[in-house]
């Protein structure tokens, strides 16, 4: 008898089908970042687990069985891909047991790295088996504006040597940077270097206070104005692409306090073994050390979906929701409420509508 020839699909095609159906269906996590430390070698002004990366926060961080535990639990509660971060997860004492235990699970694994932890030791045994992806952030084209943005001498050298030893050994690297007043008049140039390795430049630009509250690294964004211009203008974005991109000026259907989609399909867990629905959204959490993956997620999403505007924030019914990077949880450190408008982000939301609305006319 004959078989039956398997079906080939793109990646890109058979991810978002995951991600659409298990937005249709009961929630169910499929993705999950799993923080394994606030450690870190450097201490970049706008990183919003810094105040964690101390020697009494990092006694408090999982054991290595309990992570190896939780580790069963996402295997057990289906998730598909996996991220391992920190702070710094190469940094952790037990990292590389940590990934080998990982890939033996069988994820899709993506690893977070600042590039500059990047020995040829590790390398080495990340070629052995690589990740299906490794993220690292590059935060200036010189040595002078990196180093101010990581507050350690020698970082970008390091970077740069970490980068190139990953390339050589074949690692699939992505680059991304984080768009800050400290690195901005560097953009073209960083740009410029990513493509002299040979790799695609990506551009981030919300900034979040720190995890503990801390506002410090707000007072590196750039004026809403410039975020509009970077993401949209012609040397850094796609006017093209981006006015057929999914948009509707439109009021919220409903009164939904998070509307990004949190709690549907993927989770975060801390190095304090803490489940939640992202990096920032810290509210509401679930202590693993009591509750398994799949209860505590369980918890999170009805939790995540009953929340509610329940004053009357212009956010409620703001017309260009979608466009908003506001995070409710962060709202409350910037604005004193989850609710409350986030001034800067009505501004980039807004910036965006327009220009979005400029581009359709046009077409």
């Amino acid at each position: 008898m004959a078989s039956l020839p398997i079906q080939e699909r793109m990646y890109k095609d058979f991810s978002a089908g995951l991600f659409e159906h298990s937005a249709q269906e009961t929630p169910r996590p499929i993705k999950a970042q799993f923080e394994i430390t606030y450690r870190c070698n450097i201490h970049c002004v706008h990183c919003y687990t810094d105040p964690f990366n101390t020697p009494s926060a990092v006694r408090q961080e999982l054991s290595f069985s309990e992570i190896l535990r939780i580790l069963d639990e996402l295997a057990e509660a289906g998730i598909l891909w996996l991220t391992l971060t920190g702070g710094e997860a190469i940094v952790h004492p037990q990292f590389r047991a940590i990934y080998k235990e990982a890939k033996a699970r069988g994820f899709i694994l993506t690893l977070l790295s600042n590039a500059t932890t990047l020995t040829e030791s590790v390398v080495d045994f990340l070629a052995e088996d690589p990740p299906f992806q490794l993220d690292v952030s590059v935060h200036g084209a010189s040595r002078k504006i990196f180093e101010q943005v990581t507050q350690v001498a020698g970082s970008y050298d390091w970077f740069l040597r970490g980068v190139r030893r990953g390339l050589v050994k074949g690692l699939p690297i992505q680059v991304k940077t984080n768009a800050l007043s400290l690195n901005r008049r560097e953009l073209p140039q960083i740009k410029a270097l990513v493509e002299s390795l040979g790799l695609e430049f990506n551009l981030n630009t919300p900034l979040y206070p720190r995890l503990n509250g801390d506002l410090s690294p707000t007072q590196y964004r750039l004026p809403a104005s410039e975020i509009v211009e970077l993401e949209m203008g012609n040397v850094f974005g796609d006017p093209s692409s981006l006015a057929t991109c999914a948009f509707s000026a439109a009021s919220p259907a409903d009164d939904r306090l998070f509307r990004c989609g949190c709690g549907t399909s993927s989770l975060t867990i801390s190095p304090y073994g803490v489940l939640r629905a992202c990096t920032f959204t810290t509210r509401p959490e679930y202590d693993l050390k009591t509750l398994s993956v799949n209860e505590a997620f369980a918890r999170l999403a009805q939790a995540i979906r009953r929340a509610r505007y329940e004053g009357d924030s212009l956010c409620r019914s703001c017309p260009a929701h979608t466009m908003c990077d506001k995070n409710p949880v962060m709202a409350q450190h910037e604005a004193g409420s989850m609710e409350a408008p986030v001034p800067y982000f009505c501004d980039v939301a807004f910036g965006r509508k327009q220009k979005l609305e400029s581009i359709g006319a046009r077409s």
